[in-house]
């Protein structure tokens, strides 16, 4: 019975169809299987049907064969499997002629060729004697290279050339960027594509700024892996949004990608700026998005000066090797004068160069500067610094504003090289080591000069046990001077510094001690800072703080207040240092070293109070804060910095408040006043304003009795007209002597695409020689002509 059964159900699983010569033999393997007229009809399902002379298997729910025309139907979840040519498909619907041998899906259908090519698309048409696919309904195509291709108008796909031809192609590659093309053939194989009316719509930020429109269209293109040349082109990066023009268009007979050079190349070119045409340009080039650093122009730029005359810089931009570049930024006066300014860079191994210098001829006097850093480590443990700073003109800078041209110079006044050691000995021990020279140009003869070496600072933090509650470092720092000519000092110091960690209480005071024993040493030859000759001390200083933190939660903030009162006891003698330190204020009230000298401690007794306010939203944003302190003595001490009142019994009451209404106004003010409150001795005031448009901050600086005697204000008000256009003023003036220091307007014009700048300066110098000079500048920049970023590869890659 049982192997009755079995031959019963082998029958129905393989039945065998001979068909006319010109058919194939199909075999299906189906649990559920029925022949109809006399044979010519076989019905199936759930199974799959095999065609060995084609190496095909087709899986599907039904299946439905027409022996009198030799066509195969098979229905829902269809599933084909062509091992001789490479192809799955899935769909839901195919029709498979055996006399034609080709096979076309009625529905929704997706292809796989080669493991290669993944198609979508619907109503398709696959030809196996030529191995070609067709369809003239929308067809996605994408690669293994992340390149995606739709075909709006559908394809004719030679899957043996490996060409595409279509009537409309869009592709989009992996950065994001579409490509349009009309009539168009597509090499896959070659990687190259021909085609007509072709638009190239890039991804905003693909030159680097996400608010960019960038596109690229023209009348026909040819692309292959080296280049691609597209004919009658208009480029541009401007983004169109509520304007009537882009800000820049190039027009070019022809445009080149160059992807082995990584270049963008323009023929027979008209740049047109706001629509209209401002300059023909034979030739031209700049990187693609993918290069960071390539040869060639800067934004060239135009400056014209009361004293020195107009000059124009072309700035260039040498790629030299990965590793090292520069930048030659030579200036053309029309006086017959000019400077050749270069930045050169280079990074090795371990370390980093970067340089600045120039050279400058007028007439048959020439001046020169020089700046170098180098920088980097010696071992995992060691860094080093090295600096060089040289001019041959004390005034070149500033009269040819050379700061202005590079960041590489910090001041035009002061010259400082030095040469640094920094050794991380292990994790609690460091020492620096320094050479260093400076160079005061504002002086004459040796007297500019200042030579420190050597110069060392050394650092140890030393492990106590728990028991101990704090930690305890040794500090010991040094120097040798020489300066004004004949003025010579060496100085060696050492700390020992014991600070505890925090003691809360049950009434939430928080409470810390640090007790600082410092001996001091030095040797000097006509210094007023230092005895003369010989000098050896011993300095102890005791500090006791306690601190009340206190919260209160409103509906619409958080209050913090905090008392403070702070200790200090230093039983030794101190040294006469009343004419040196530095102007008390609240952030220094309570450091270890607010007489600003590290070399010496504060000596006698003192109580600090202090009272802190702060207002915070709900962001922790502080909006509102107050700060006062005042210090007490038992006694005056004349031996004491007399610029911070720490000589007196009590200092001045000393202070800062805080205000932000919102991002349109904000104060701030720093303030001393005299212990009585009969005058204000320092005032700073800086207060921003926003109005509509509107910008303008003020910052006003006093200084008064004995303090000193000036005044001094300064603005910086910019209007926004738009998003795109601003004015800015910058001026500083002294009160004190009526007399304003320099002037600026600015107007600049800046867009996702295009940036001009015009600048007014005056300045009235007070230094030496220099002359009052009004200068102005001009500067436009056509991105990303002018600037690129960002990275990007090759079509079709």
């Amino acid at each position: 019975m049982k192997i009755k059964k079995l031959i019963n159900y082998i029958f129905f699983i393989l039945v065998l169809v001979n068909s006319n010569s010109k058919a194939n033999t199909i075999f299906f393997d189906s649990k559920n299987i029925k022949i109809e007229n006399e044979g010519k009809m076989i019905f199936a399902t759930k199974g799959k049907a095999k065609i060995p002379s084609n190496n095909l298997i087709i899986e599907g729910d039904k299946f439905i064969y027409n022996k009198e025309i030799s066509e195969l139907i098979v229905i829902d979840d269809v599933k084909y499997f062509d091992n001789e040519n490479q192809i799955y498909i899935e769909s839901e619907k195919i029709i498979y002629n055996e006399i034609k041998n080709t096979l076309f899906s009625k529905s929704q259908t997706y292809i796989v060729s080669d493991n290669f090519y993944k198609i979508n698309s619907s109503d398709v048409l696959y030809n196996r004697n030529i191995n070609k696919i067709s369809s003239n309904e929308l067809t996605t195509v994408a690669d293994h290279n992340k390149n995606k291709f739709v075909f709006n108008k559908g394809l004719n796909f030679n899957l043996n050339t490996e060409i595409i031809s279509s009537k409309e192609i869009i592709v989009t590659d992996k950065n994001s960027n579409n490509y349009f093309f009309e009539n168009s053939k597509i090499n896959l194989k070659k990687n190259e594509i021909i085609g007509k009316e072709v638009f190239v719509e890039f991804d905003d930020s693909f030159f680097g700024n996400k608010n960019n429109d960038p596109m690229l269209k023209g009348r026909g293109i040819l692309s292959n892996d080296n280049k691609t040349k597209i004919y009658k082109t208009v480029f541009s990066t401007c983004s169109i949004e509520n304007k009537s023009c882009r800000g820049w268009e190039m027009q070019s007979e022809i445009f080149t990608h160059d992807k082995i050079k990584k270049l963008f190349i323009y023929e027979n070119s008209w740049l047109k700026v706001f629509g209209k045409k401002v300059a023909y340009i034979p030739y031209f080039n700049h990187p693609d998005p993918s290069v960071k650093r390539k040869s060639g122009f800067l934004s060239p730029f135009y400056k014209g000066s009361g004293n020195l005359g107009s000059s124009v810089s072309i700035p260039y931009f040498y790629n030299l090797s990965n590793s090292k570049d520069l930048t030659f930024k030579p200036r053309f006066y029309i006086e017959n004068d000019f400077i050749f300014h270069t930045e050169y860079r280079e990074a090795f191994k371990n370390s980093n160069l970067k340089t600045d210098f120039s050279f400058n001829r007028k007439d048959s006097d020439t001046s020169s500067h020089i700046f170098a850093n180098l920088s980097g480590k010696l071992n995992n443990n060691t860094n080093f610094d090295l600096k060089l700073q040289n001019v041959n003109n004390d005034n070149y800078l500033k009269i040819h504003d050379i700061k202005s041209y590079t960041p590489i110079i910090e001041s035009d006044s002061v010259l400082s090289s030095h040469f640094e050691v920094d050794k991380n000995i292990n994790d609690n021990t460091n020492i620096i080591t320094k050479v260093r020279l400076y160079e005061d140009l504002s002086k004459n003869d040796s007297d500019k000069y200042q030579y420190v070496f050597p110069d060392f600072n050394f650092s140890k933090e030393i492990e106590l046990d728990e028991s101990y509650n704090g930690q305890f470092k040794f500090l010991s720092s040094g120097f040798q001077k020489i300066y004004n000519t004949n003025i010579y000092e060496t100085l060696i110091n050492n700390d020992f510094n014991f600070e505890s960690y925090d003691f809360i209480s049950s009434k939430g005071i928080v409470t810390d001690y640090s007790f600082l024993l410092k001996n001091f040493n030095t040797y000097s030859e006509n210094s007023s800072v230092y005895e003369e000759k010989n000098d050896h001390e011993i300095f102890g200083t005791f500090l006791l703080k306690s601190e009340l933190p206190l919260k209160k939660n409103l509906n619409d903030s958080n209050n913090f207040l905090k008392p403070i009162a702070q200790l200090r006891f230093s039983p030794t003698n101190g040294k006469n240092i009343s004419s040196s330190g530095s102007r008390l204020d609240y952030s220094s009230i309570f450091s270890p070293n607010r007489i600003g000298r590290s070399d010496m401690v504060e000596k006698g007794k003192s109580l600090t109070l202090g009272l802190e306010f702060e207002k915070q939203n709900f962001k922790n944003e502080k909006i509102l804060g107050f700060n006062v302190g005042n210090v007490f003595k038992d006694k005056k001490n004349k031996t004491l910095p007399h610029i911070s009142k720490l000589d007196q019994t009590r200092s001045d009451i000393i202070g800062d408040i805080f205000y932000k209404l919102d991002d349109r106004f904000e104060f701030n003010y720093n303030f001393s006043y005299d212990r009585d409150l009969k005058f204000s001795n320092y005032d700073a005031i800086t207060a921003k304003l926003g109005v509509n448009k509107l910008i303008t901050t003020f910052d006003y600086i006093t200084e008064n009795h004995e303090l000193g005697n000036s005044e001094l204000l300064k603005n910086n008000t910019e209007v926004k007209f738009s998003n795109e256009h601003s004015l800015k003023f910058d001026t500083t003036k002294d009160l004190k002597d009526d007399f304003t220091q320099f002037y600026k307007l600015a107007y600049k014009y800046e867009t996702d695409c295009l940036s001009a700048s015009f600048e007014y300066e005056k300045k009235f110098f007070r230094d030496g020689s220099l002359v009052p000079d009004e200068s102005l500048y001009f500067l436009i920049k056509f991105i990303p002509f002018a600037e690129l970023r960002g990275s990007a590869d090759t079509i079709f890659e």
